[in-house]
């Protein structure tokens, strides 16, 4: 009788430990990318692109301020997911006819797995830019609630960004 009580005991202390471990891990990438807190507090995430088998990239804004765009890598593990990498932000706006002077676009580059592995993602605010590149690889243009964004990634070394309108001309970063 003494044996069954304490197996029951081990069987209750696993099953405990087991429910605990599951519920500890985030299964969801918004989960994922709730538990951190800096340099802001998740809102909405915009976009996510698969970048490897187990990575993804993501994109999403500041909770307290709509306009501040953070991209993340986050790695799946079985059904749980954990932030590998979070970069600074940029700010968005809707893109318009830009004054001479005015930055046509911004950009942020991620790299991650200690290596020259990269995330980039390009804010618009120019309405003349049509295509972003880097390193010879267009970067895939997503339209998110009326704000132009440009992600790719791949693996190389640090390196200027190209802006073509849709004519194919080159742009420079600062509207002439």
């Amino acid at each position: 009788m003494k044996k069954r009580a304490n197996f029951l005991i081990v069987l209750i202390i696993i099953f405990g430990v087991g429910i605990s471990f599951f519920m500890y891990f985030p299964k969801s990438i918004e989960n994922a990318l709730n538990r951190i807190k800096y340099p802001f507090e998740v809102g909405e995430i915009l976009a996510s692109q698969q970048i490897d088998e187990n990575l993804t990239a993501v994109i999403y804004t500041n909770k307290e301020e709509k306009s501040n765009l953070q991209n993340a890598i986050v790695r799946k593990r079985g059904i749980f997911y954990d932030v590998i990498e979070t970069n600074g932000s940029v700010h968005i706006e809707k893109p318009k006819q830009l004054e001479s002077g005015q930055l046509r676009t911004q950009v942020l580059i991620s790299w991650y797995d200690k290596s020259d592995k990269y995330v980039i993602m390009a804010v618009a605010y120019d309405e003349d830019v049509s295509t972003i590149t880097y390193l010879n690889q267009e970067l895939i243009q997503l339209n998110v609630n009326g704000y132009r964004l440009f992600l790719g990634y791949g693996i190389g070394e640090y390196d200027e960004m190209h802006m073509f309108d849709k004519n194919g001309n080159c742009l420079e970063q600062i509207k002439e």
